[in-house]
């Protein structure tokens, strides 16, 4: 059964600082990882998806990297805007 983690539970950042947001997961055998923004206004937002055989995707200010032997996901975002203020969820999808 896999479990997925993530930290800080809630994260307080001013205006132009980066922020790193992480996940956790219990089962190294992921086919990908995908990182979400949920917020009230346009509900869910995919950001970024990582493939198994990739460490790393960008895609603007938003970076993220996978790590599977360490079984762990960061998301950064670079020079963080009131925008940005939402709930951000990682899932993550098994191999076959």
């Amino acid at each position: 059964k896999q479990e997925v983690m993530q930290s800080p539970a809630a994260l307080s950042v001013p205006e132009g600082d980066g922020s790193v947001l992480n996940c956790s997961f219990t089962d190294s055998a992921v086919y990908s990882l995908q990182w979400f923004r949920q917020d009230s206004e346009k509900g869910f937002t995919s950001l970024l998806l990582i493939q198994s055989n990739q460490r790393e995707q960008k895609s603007g200010r938003f970076k993220a990297s996978l790590d599977k032997s360490s079984r762990q996901s960061t998301l950064n975002v670079a020079a963080s805007q009131p925008g940005d203020s939402a709930t951000y969820l990682c899932a993550v999808r098994h191999s076959a």
